[in-house]
């Protein structure tokens, strides 16, 4: 697989992910996240507990990666996504679909691919096309 590859696919685990254990599996101990809510947080731990909470509220969430831009530069990546989310909260009733805008600044360290930086931001009213 390229680097381009391994990063792709790591971003689409981390849209597959229903656990903040699963959210941060390529986390280093610093990584910077910040969150389409209000929040930022450094380090997987407190990261963790915000995933966790915020889908053990849900029932069901499907996100759909529509556009992904990669860039990889040597030890350095940079994957730009723009996903459909489709949740369903733990009553059964569902919430109407988002999208959402990610960045995740990669660096390869020891030979894996390691994500320290996710930004991630809600955009509500878009159609998430991208205008080149």
């Amino acid at each position: 697989m390229t680097d381009k590859q391994i990063v792709e696919s790591i971003v689409k685990e981390i849209a597959a992910s229903f656990s903040g254990a699963e959210s941060t599996k390529h986390w280093t101990n610093d990584t910077i996240w910040f969150d389409a809510a209000p929040y930022a947080s450094v380090g997987v731990e407190n990261a963790k507990k915000v995933f966790d909470e915020a889908f053990g509220n849900l029932q069901f969430c499907d996100v759909e990666i529509l556009d992904m831009r990669t860039f990889v530069n040597g030890d350095n990546a940079l994957v730009c996504s723009v996903q459909k989310w489709d949740t369903v909260n733990k009553d059964g009733s569902a919430n109407p679909s988002f999208m959402m805008r990610q960045t995740d600044y990669f660096e390869k360290q020891n030979g894996e691919w390691k994500v320290l930086h996710e930004h991630t931001s809600m955009a509500d009213g878009w159609n998430g096309t991208i205008v080149e």
